[in-house]
């Protein structure tokens, strides 16, 4: 599949209907409701925390320069669904070298067969890949697309807040930029629900060569809103 350039992508997305046109909203977070409490809706791990109303994905520096702790949030223990349409508008991070972090729907329990987990992966300097873990009868794999379907621009679409969506339904998996389809693979699919995931991910051990500095970490991922859509 050959990507356009973001910007003409964005242009693009006039000629067709939204992913979620006809689709029955079921759940939202916005992050900014009066004494909000993130840990009402999500399960936190490390400094995830939510600031002017955008979840934010912090790495804090441990004991030793260079090292680093991630975070995440997820819906793992207050909200899953069955087929459907999960939306999230991001701001993803554009620094290399800062691990990787992710936006997800994934079965709770990977050992049933089939089970699926499917995710955007940012890794930075204008690289966003599709990514789907799937659990069959054959064993495990990770299927992601042979070339880059997603072109970015320079950075500078990472200074704005971009939807992007996951969709599965009876027969596939698709994923979603600015309403735009980039990706789709037909394979087994779950009867589990999934719920939703954001984390940071880093190398082994927390190093992050690039950032030795404990006081001038890599930028945060930024979340202003996750939406879930049900398939009529």
């Amino acid at each position: 599949m050959k990507a356009l350039p973001l910007f003409s992508l964005l242009a693009a997305l006039t000629l067709g209907a939204a992913p979620n046109t006809g689709l029955k909203p079921i759940w939202e977070d916005n992050f900014d409701a009066k004494d909000y409490d993130l840990k009402k809706n999500w399960s936190v791990g490390g400094s995830a925390r939510v600031v002017d109303g955008k979840l934010q994905l912090e790495t804090t520096p441990k004991d030793k320069p260079g090292f680093w702790n991630g975070s995440s949030a997820n819906t793992s223990r207050s909200f899953s669904h069955g087929q459907g349409y999960f939306e999230a508008s991001i701001r993803a991070v554009q620094s290399k070298n800062r691990g990787w972090t992710i936006f997800g729907i994934r079965n709770a329990k990977m050992e049933i067969v089939p089970s699926a987990s499917l995710s955007f992966v940012f890794t930075g300097a204008d690289r966003i890949e599709p990514s789907l873990h799937l659990v069959e009868e054959t064993g495990a794999q990770r299927l992601v697309p042979k070339e880059r379907v997603i072109a970015m621009d320079g950075g500078k679409s990472y200074k704005k807040f971009l939807t992007y969506g996951l969709q599965w339904t009876a027969t596939s998996y698709i994923w979603y930029v600015e309403g735009r389809q980039v990706h789709k693979l037909s394979r087994p699919i779950p009867k589990e629900p999934m719920y939703i995931e954001f984390y940071q991910n880093l190398p082994e051990g927390g190093l992050l060569k690039d950032f030795m500095n404990p006081k001038l970490g890599p930028e945060p991922m930024q979340i202003d809103w996750v939406k879930v859509f049900k398939i009529p």
